[in-house]
């Protein structure tokens, strides 16, 4: 890894905690992306330097599939950045005059500076135009983001957004090369506040077509601009999310978008929207989308980034692996260069910042870590031949961070060994998932000659698949691993049954927080202190909940509890109606959710509520909670002593390769991959002393709360101090029950509560009413 110094974090995350609080106020539909791709070959310029040619070049273009005797493949090589870049922050690659180029950073006293480097023969040469070595940026915190743009002609732009000395708002400039000097050419509509968000446009990239216009792309606009003067040609606002950057391969414009659906490519003749082609994102599972739906690919270490040719040939990196798309082909229809476990694609300690390709089918991708930074370099090997000799299948009903590193550093370690994962779903899905068709497609497989080697049990009933013999005995592995101290045997010992063996692992766990203030930490430990409490309190501690909001927050922590057997537990039913009528009397049951959703959740508590419930998947996630504790003057406490298993890991009995995918389980429980936070607390002791301990002064947010009046006041969530991240890691050793779900009880609830919480039905009557309403199904 080449270690460069990293490139002023705090600023990008401050900076995107404003953007997204905004986007998730309504601004736009669609989620939000990571880190992006890059922006390519287009803003580069023509690309491919014909360095390789014939026989070899003709066989990258086909898509380097091996030959009759095996060999021939697409291999990843590390490129050795010089000395000179000691000190430097690569920024951007792109290609120019057909070789690769890099825009590099460095803060120099109280200004930063650029300078551009080409690669040749010999090594980085600088060939930085005296415009942009003159050059000098002086902004708040040293952050300045900047994109260089390369026309057909040679003419460059240079769009540099930052927050100037003696400015309060963070805003873009445009510039042009003009007689060997620096023009600004700003449009004019970048200079004025948005007057819905009150901050200036923030550009997320831009392209220079071959007619001379520039595409430029913000959270606000997409805009055609004159490279003349920077004056707008064309404006419009977007309907949906738009990631990352822009590429270009001179004649067309392409953007990477999201509907809230599904992620997609828009090519843009001419970069306008009339007649706009939506191409589908590359598909894991099959090489290319020929189904042509656009699932989400967000992933956790990169979206997709893109390059463009200058024939419209399109290739795509992600997680997946390389694709290729040629300008004749259908939209979606990809070729599948290189898996994504052959790549730094797949780790998720890493993530792709940008990438450039070449005609000659050669594609560099340019990757970023706590570490540094990296640039690698793919290319056809005719002689390169797949070491591969076992394939062991994955399945999952969501996509894993800590799966996707586990798979890619095993293949890494045991290059024989390929973890091939089925993600039904993609991290960030945000309709419900279809669980009827997941079991459906798992039984049909399971039963059949296609069963994966190793399945993800969350949400599913693993005690019905290993009831029935389908899951190996995982004694063997996490057993050991509790003796040595090397787990968290509160977290992974409730899986042992008492015949002694078990089934499933959880690989990763939530933890479930109470926060509050006027209350103490014993008064909110359980629900029924908080019941006690809340009868005797004199004003509302939450906001107002609906019947199914109520039980929706309240039953996973009771809902193992009420059933005993085969039949409802009554008595214990009858508590917990109790707790839920004294937490509905506090808080006030209403028919519907008021339009002011910030009264709920963490952020309520810097209004008037004193009381909510808060799930923290990890360290750096508890930062938002922690802040907020300390902003209100108030305590935390992990509620009713639960968690919530995540990845949690079962072996099918009826693999081939039991060993094997018992050797991964044992990878993926180490500290080698638990070390790195994902999204969810490691279950590895060693491993959460560690991220406990990580050092996150770069890591902010700022964003807007309304506050005790209603007024919107600025709220910054900030890393906590290390006597909290000692009680989080204290609490995390204490947890001793999971929390519960089940559909059918949930629906059940919810239905019988409602004559309860509003005094027309009796507890005794609600009781029966819920037991007439499980009793044919608990008895299945």
């Amino acid at each position: 890894m080449e270690k460069r110094k990293k490139r002023n974090g705090r600023g990008v995350r401050w900076i995107a905690a404003l953007l997204l609080s905004a986007l998730l106020a309504g601004a736009l539909s669609g989620c939000g992306g990571s880190a992006p791709g890059g922006d390519g070959a287009g803003e580069g310029g023509a690309g491919g330097d014909g360095a390789k040619s014939g026989a070899e070049g003709s066989k990258a273009a086909d898509g380097g599939s091996p030959g009759q005797d095996g060999k021939g493949r697409y291999v990843e090589i590390q490129e050795s950045l010089p000395e000179e870049l000691d000190g430097w922050s690569i920024v951007q690659i792109y290609t120019a005059d057909g070789k690769l180029r890099l825009l590099a950073t460095k803060a120099e006293g109280d200004k930063v500076v650029l300078r551009e480097w080409e690669k040749q023969e010999e090594g980085l040469t600088d060939v930085t135009q005296s415009w942009l070595a003159d050059m000098e940026f002086r902004c708040i915190g040293g952050w300045l983001d900047v994109r260089l743009a390369q026309g057909k002609d040679g003419g460059q732009y240079l769009y540099a957004g930052y927050l100037a000395e003696g400015e309060e708002d963070y805003r873009g400039h445009l510039y042009k090369a003009e007689g060997g000097a620096a023009v600004e050419i700003t449009p004019q509509k970048w200079t004025v506040p948005n007057e819905e968000f009150g901050s200036y446009e923030m550009v997320q990239g831009l392209a220079v077509l071959d007619n001379g216009n520039i595409v430029a792309v913000s959270y606000t606009s997409v805009d055609i601009l004159s490279g003349e003067d920077g004056s707008v040609i064309e404006t419009e606002k977007p309907t949906v999310f738009y990631e990352g950057g822009v590429i270009a391969d001179g004649e067309n414009a392409y953007l990477r978008a999201s509907d809230g659906v599904g992620g997609y490519i828009e090519k843009r003749q001419g970069g306008k929207a009339a007649g706009a082609v939506q191409i589908p994102y590359p598909a894991s599972d099959s090489g290319a989308s020929e189904s042509g739906d656009r699932m989400m690919t967000f992933s956790s270490n990169v979206s997709l980034a893109l390059a463009a040719l200058p024939d419209g040939t399109l290739i795509a990196g992600s997680k997946d692996g390389l694709f290729r798309m040629d300008p004749g082909a259908e939209p979606g229809q990809w070729e599948l260069l290189v898996s994504g476990q052959e790549t730094d694609f797949a780790m998720s300690d890493l993530w792709c910042t940008d990438f450039a390709a070449f005609e000659d089918g050669s594609v560099y991708a340019l990757f970023e870590s706590e570490e540094g930074q990296k640039l690698n370099r793919y290319e056809y090997d005719p002689e390169a031949v797949s070491e591969v000799t076992e394939v062991l299948k994955l399945y999952t009903v969501y996509e894993s961070s800590l799966l996707n590193q586990a798979a890619a550093k095993y293949h890494k370690a045991h290059p024989e060994v390929l973890i091939e994962i089925h993600n039904v779903y993609p991290a960030y899905y945000p309709d419900s998932v279809d669980y009827n068709a997941v079991y459906q497609e798992l039984n049909t497989m399971l039963m059949g000659d296609e069963a994966p080697d190793i399945v993800m049990m969350d949400h599913l009933d693993m005690d019905s698949y290993a009831d029935k013999g389908l899951l190996a005995d995982l004694e063997d592995v996490v057993g050991p691993m509790e003796e040595s101290g090397e787990l968290l045997s509160n977290i992974t010992g409730i899986y042992r049954r008492e015949d002694g063996k078990r089934y499933v692992v959880p690989l990763q766990f939530a933890m479930d927080l109470a926060l509050g203030r006027d209350i103490t930490v014993q008064d909110m430990v359980t629900m029924e202190s908080l019941a006690e409490f809340l009868s005797r309190a004199e004003e509302p501690y939450m906001a107002s909940r609906t019947v199914a909001g109520l039980v929706d927050e309240f039953y996973p922590y009771f809902c193992a509890e009420i059933v005993d057997g085969k039949q409802l537990d009554r008595e214990a039913m009858g508590r917990y109606l109790e707790y839920l009528k004294a937490i509905g009397d506090n808080c006030g049951i209403v028919a519907s959710n008021p339009e002011d959703v910030t009264s709920y959740g963490v952020f309520g508590l810097a209004g008037k509520a004193k009381f909510a419930l808060s799930r923290m998947s990890g360290f750096t996630d508890g930062m938002l909670s922690m802040s907020m504790v300390d902003y209100i003057k108030g305590d935390f406490t992990a509620f009713e002593n639960r968690f919530e298993p995540l990845v949690q890991a079962g072996i099918c009995a009826k693999s081939r390769y039991v060993d094997r995918a018992k050797d991964f389980l044992r990878f993926a429980l180490s500290e080698e991959i638990q070390n790195l936070e994902y999204n969810g607390f490691p279950v590895n002791r060693k491993s959460m002393e560690h991220q406990a301990m990580k050092d996150r002064s770069e890591f902010a947010m700022v964003t807007s709360v309304a506050g005790d009046d209603g007024s919107f006041v600025e709220f910054e969530s900030e890393p906590y101090s290390k006597e909290t991240a000692d009680r989080l890691v204290a609490l995390c050793e204490g947890l001793d029950k999971p929390v519960g779900e089940d559909a059918k009880i949930r629906e059940v609830l919810i239905e019988a509560l409602g004559g309860y919480l509003e005094g027309s039905r009796s507890r005794e009557d609600t009781v029966q009413k819920i037991e007439d309403g499980l009793k044919m199904y608990l008895a299945e």
